[in-house]
């Protein structure tokens, strides 16, 4: 023990004095802390296994859903090509006409249309007005397999665009309309192969299906990125309970903190005194 006097503001003598201090507390606290804690099950421990384990599922549930939307991607693609064998039928032009001959306000605009163009109307004046907003970032997305966002570098403000890639206005042009184009959208909600079961009209007068395939392609992109956003968060919730867990067992956790099992320390002194009297 020293017995030299303290230096001002301080409770040792020396750096080498305290940390000795500090050293035989250590050997002294440490293993009747670590004995205690193996002894004693922990709750927080047990319930974060828990977390962990629903954590797991709920991801093996999104990387499930993430499986599915890159097969009905698949299958959309495949849809495509067999619409492209396909020929126009002129028995279904009458069925593409709107029935009603009513006009409308657009909702962009606020100006009057007709309804037989107002689905064409209103895309190109929310595309017009779309391309005057800027959604960018620094970073280029690096993801496996196929990539949902538009990324095209603009070397002004060096930013990426971040529109989904099939949406984006401003960087994508629409394909070219022939008249040997037909719609090809499908009349039910399976995927077929069969080509009476896909609308066989001139693709550039079907108010009905218009823009079909953008459409459901747009709604599979978006649907990837809520379940990438929603993985993204499940990560960040694994990570969180792992450091818990590892840190809830550390020197100065144990040494700040007892628990103390009185029924299990009674047993144990008493199996010392029966070792002590044989």
């Amino acid at each position: 023990m020293c017995k030299r006097n303290a230096r001002n503001q301080s409770k040792y003598c020396s750096d080498e004095c305290g940390l000795i201090l500090a050293s035989n507390r250590i050997f002294q606290i440490l293993p009747q802390r670590l004995q205690e804690w193996n002894f004693s099950q922990c709750k927080a421990e047990l319930e974060n296994m828990k977390q962990l384990e629903e954590n797991r599922k709920k991801q093996n549930m999104v990387k499930m859903t993430l499986k599915n939307l890159e097969e009905r991607h698949n299958k959309l693609d495949a849809i495509l090509e067999t619409v492209k064998t396909l020929r126009y039928d002129s028995q279904v032009k009458e069925t593409t006409e709107p029935e009603d001959e009513q006009s409308m306000y657009c909702i962009t605009c606020g100006h009057e249309i007709h309804s037989k163009t107002a689905i064409r109307h209103m895309e190109k004046c929310f595309n017009k007005y779309e391309s005057q907003s800027s959604f960018g970032s620094v970073f280029q997305t690096k993801m496996e397999g196929r990539s949902m966002f538009c990324d095209y570098y603009n070397p002004a403000s060096k930013t990426y665009c971040k529109r989904l890639k099939v949406l984006c206005p401003e960087h994508s042009k629409a394909p070219k309309i022939t008249e040997t184009d037909i719609c090809g959208c499908p009349l039910n909600d399976a995927v077929i192969q069969k080509t009476e079961e896909f609308c066989r009209a001139q693709k550039k007068s079907c108010f009905k299906h218009h823009m079909w395939e953008k459409i459901r392609r747009a709604e599979i992109d978006m649907e990837c990125v809520r379940q990438m956003m929603k993985i993204d968060e499940l990560l960040e919730q694994e990570r969180q309970i792992r450091y818990s867990m590892t840190s809830r067992a550390g020197v100065l956790g144990l040494l700040l903190h007892s628990t103390l099992n009185h029924d299990l320390m009674e047993e144990l002194r008493k199996q010392q005194q029966q070792l002590q009297k044989n």
